[in-house]
């Protein structure tokens, strides 16, 4: 049975960010997040200041068997050497996690998470409680189908290190949280999907729609057990009643480039709203176009998306009681000037409240 996560705490209109800057600097980083996001500052991933942040690679810390070379960016689950003693290790770790234990092992270091310990830095100097604070993790489908093993295969079809590295992004979630909750009432996970983007293609051959929703819902089930809110992000087209199909509280969908796919699944929406289920409009720009872009042409993309939404069948209530509006994806592309701009846009956002934006 799915244990869904209460999303009552959420306000009307919820501002923050996808996590992935261009900074090289992780405390210019840190100030810019919280600057303009006073609700739900998020923790950075800074590939720019150390390759480690790199998506495939920051949370594989004490993962049986991975291997990276930095040099040439190349990481890989190497299946033949002899790491039964580790792979024990892990799930020994994993099954004290999952009745409660610490997840310390699974912790993310300076290294592999030089903005992430920025934040903590500046949270611990600060002694402030944030209403909302958003952290976010390789999603366990996009992980396991990208990272190979020695020989090039994606993890994703071997046995028993799928297991591993899908559990994986859910204990590094557990970390996450644990470590920000002394700063934060409430925690986001977002999990970030882009390969989903490529589901029912050659990419996903073998793969079914259960073992997406298993997959989603093992890692989100951690995260709603240590009291988080769970939320999954894919900044391209995909089959979204897949996603409303899991435990997830929260779809983060780009509103840019694929708003009117969100229509196509008009019966599945209407129950993931009904179940508390919330959407997060990625409504702003996260590339070059940014630069002409205003908080006005945000707003009026919002609107017209939940009038398109409207318009389909879906109660407006269910559809601006809760809103939660991000950039259309990661800002690591931009220069740090135009990701200024988005962050902004995302300011002024919060600050003229959600009565100006979705109306009373």
């Amino acid at each position: 049975m799915a244990i869904f996560s209460d999303t009552s705490c959420i306000p009307r209109l919820l501002v923050t960010a996808v996590g992935s800057l261009p900074h090289e600097d992780p405390y210019q980083a840190v100030e810019m997040i919280t600057t303009h996001l006073g609700n739900a500052a998020h923790a950075p991933q800074l590939s720019r200041c150390d390759p480690r942040e790199q998506m495939w690679i920051q949370f594989t810390e004490n993962l049986p068997g991975f291997q990276v070379d930095l040099e040439n960016l190349r990481y890989y689950f190497d299946t033949s050497t002899g790491s039964d003693a580790r792979i024990e290790q892990f799930f020994s770790n994993y099954l004290d996690v999952l009745e409660g234990g610490s997840p310390e092992y699974f912790r993310v270091g300076r290294q592999y998470g030089r903005g992430i310990h920025a934040l903590l830095d500046r949270l611990k100097e600060n002694g402030k409680k944030l209403p909302f604070l958003k952290v976010q993790v390789t999603g366990p489908l996009s992980f396991a189908l990208t990272v190979t093993d020695e020989n090039g295969k994606p993890i994703f079809y071997h046995p028993v290190y799928r297991d591993v590295a899908v559990k994986a992004m859910g204990l590094k979630a557990v970390w996450l949280l644990e470590e920000f909750k002394p700063y934060a009432q409430r925690i986001i996970v977002f999990f970030d999907e882009p390969s989903l983007s490529a589901y029912g293609s050659s990419a996903f051959l073998g793969v079914s729609k259960d073992d997406v929703i298993e997959s989603l819902n093992d890692v989100i089930s951690m995260v709603v057990s240590r009291d988080g809110i769970p939320g999954v992000h894919c900044c391209g087209n995909t089959d979204w009643s897949l996603l409303m199909e899991t435990s997830t509280s929260i779809i983060n969908f780009d509103a840019v480039d694929y708003m009117e796919t969100m229509a196509i699944y008009r019966n599945e929406l209407i129950g993931f709203l009904a179940r508390g289920g919330v959407l997060a409009w990625g409504a702003v720009p996260n590339t070059e176009r940014i630069r002409g872009e205003t908080v006005s042409d945000v707003i009026e993309r919002v609107r017209a998306g939940v009038d398109m939404l409207v318009h389909n069948g879906v109660e407006r209530d269910a559809l601006t009681g809760r809103v939660i509006v991000t950039p259309a994806c990661g800002c690591a592309g931009l220069a740090v000037e135009d990701t200024q701009r988005v962050y902004g846009i995302l300011s002024e956002l919060e600050s003229l409240g959600p009565d100006h934006i979705l109306g009373k």
